[in-house]
């Protein structure tokens, strides 16, 4: 799937849907693989403000099942 020119909320949840799984759900997911409390509204925000760091998408695909590749274009 190229991503180019989408925003982190669309990537999410586009993964999300093919997960059939919430957003409430990935929270929960994260929650636990990092063994801290991320609140719910601070994590919404985020997605909203389209402000997720590139770690932290590695980390929702990770958990999500999916891998992060970045592919030279094809001519």
């Amino acid at each position: 799937m190229i991503i180019t020119g989408w925003e982190n909320g669309e990537i999410i949840k586009v993964l999300l849907a093919r997960k059939r799984i919430s957003q409430k759900k990935l929270l929960e997911l994260l929650t636990e693989r990092l063994r801290e409390n991320i609140p719910q509204s601070t994590f919404a925000n985020k997605i909203h403000r389209n402000s997720i760091r590139l770690r932290e998408m590695q980390l929702i695909c990770d958990v999500l099942g999916y891998d992060l590749i970045i592919e030279a274009k094809k001519k």
